[in-house]
């Protein structure tokens, strides 16, 4: 009986401690941070510029359930310090977990960002699922845009970073990728790329990184690229031209249809790679006077389209190699199975040898929907 009591006197002592615990930490008393913004500081004496931006339920009368932000800056040494400062002059405590986006200026990403992404990646508040943006403008800039929007949320930069996923001219990184991928010594990081436009944000392309360094910007087609050669391709849209009528440009959809197939071989010190790919193509568009009916005349389409992917994925491999070697997609882990043993291997240095790859790309298109078209 008095172990029966005395086990009932823990569990409530247990709850009382979680009730009290909850009630410090109520919603009333905690700012929640929905994005982090980092710059390079103007001051002589600190490295980085701090901006988060606030959600603030508006409570107004008729406002409904909307959400306001207000963005708060600091100039600090260090990202826990900025935090601490900017705690400091906020009413209530800020909480990070709510955090979808970390944008990064391109200036600041370009000088490296080894000073900083480590305590990020590893604090605990932060989820490994938020997005990690790289801005054309200032971190702080972007998010003065951004509180703008009358109703904005962790959700209004899901809808975006999202978005990416349907159109394949930009692809979805998340920190816990960025940062494996800096850790991974046989894929380099990547990172979405952000631009001001007028007066909203758009998301196109992507930021190469070499180590801890933003070395190029790649553009949304060069993604279109990335994403079909890594298996992150579901759909895209684009044009190509028939020989016969050269003036008038053809929409083609193009769909997954099985993963790339990707081989790397070592050939007299040179690393060889072969891209087979299979793509599905649906013509959108056309013109009246071409008879699309035949199979002869589905074949031009088809070569046109393959040619357009080899020549693009082309130029996206030898600019990544050759401009910035940044190898993104990770051939590096296939250039291994060449090896037995790691003896073998460490004979080899691939930041010297991918500049000095050779790309073999092998494109095959199954156009469908084509016999819907008939000569006129």
């Amino acid at each position: 009986m008095k172990k029966i009591i005395l086990i009932f006197a823990m569990i409530i002592t247990v709850l009382i401690t979680v009730s009290e615990n909850y009630d410090a930490r109520s919603v009333e008393t905690l700012s929640y941070v929905i994005a982090i913004g980092l710059d390079k500081s103007e001051s002589e004496k600190e490295e980085l510029k701090l901006t988060i931006q606030i959600a603030k339920p508006d409570t107004s009368e008729g406002s409904g359930t909307k959400i306001k932000s207000e963005i708060a800056t600091v100039d600090c040494n260090s990202f826990n310090l900025g935090l601490a400062i900017l705690n400091l002059s906020n009413a209530n405590e800020l909480n990070l977990s709510h955090c979808t986006v970390i944008i990064i200026s391109e200036e600041l990403a370009k000088e490296g960002i080894e000073s900083f992404i480590d305590t990020l990646a590893n604090n605990i508040e932060i989820r490994p699922t938020c997005n990690i943006l790289i801005s054309k403008d200032s971190a702080e800039e972007f998010l003065s845009v951004t509180s703008e929007i009358e109703d904005i949320s962790s959700k209004f930069y899901n809808s975006f970073v999202n978005s990416a996923k349907t159109i394949s001219y930009t692809t979805p990184c998340q920190l816990s990728d960025f940062y494996s991928s800096l850790r991974d010594d046989v894929r380099a990081p990547r990172a979405l790329y952000s631009f001001i436009h007028e007066d909203t944000i758009e998301t196109l392309g992507l930021a190469a990184f070499k180590d801890y360094k933003m070395v190029g910007q790649l553009s949304g087609l060069d993604t279109l690229c990335y994403n079909i050669l890594t298996n992150n391709f579901e759909e895209a849209t684009i044009e190509v031209y028939n020989p016969q009528e050269p003036s008038i440009p053809l929409s083609v959809n193009l769909t997954h249809l099985e993963d790339t197939e990707i081989k790397v071989k070592f050939q007299d010190n040179i690393p060889k790679v072969t891209c087979n790919i299979n793509i599905n193509a649906k013509i959108l568009s056309g013109s009246k006077n071409y008879d699309y009916s035949t199979e002869e005349s589905l074949r031009v389409i088809e070569a046109e389209i393959e040619k357009f992917l080899n020549q693009n994925i082309q130029n996206f491999l030898y600019k990544t190699s050759r401009e910035y070697n940044s190898d993104i997609v990770g051939f590096e882990g296939f250039f291994r199975k060449n090896f037995l043993t790691q003896d073998e291997l460490s004979k080899y240095d691939w930041n010297e040898l991918y500049p000095k790859t050779e790309f073999n790309i092998n494109s095959q298109t199954y156009l469908k929907s084509g016999f819907l078209f008939s000569k006129n």
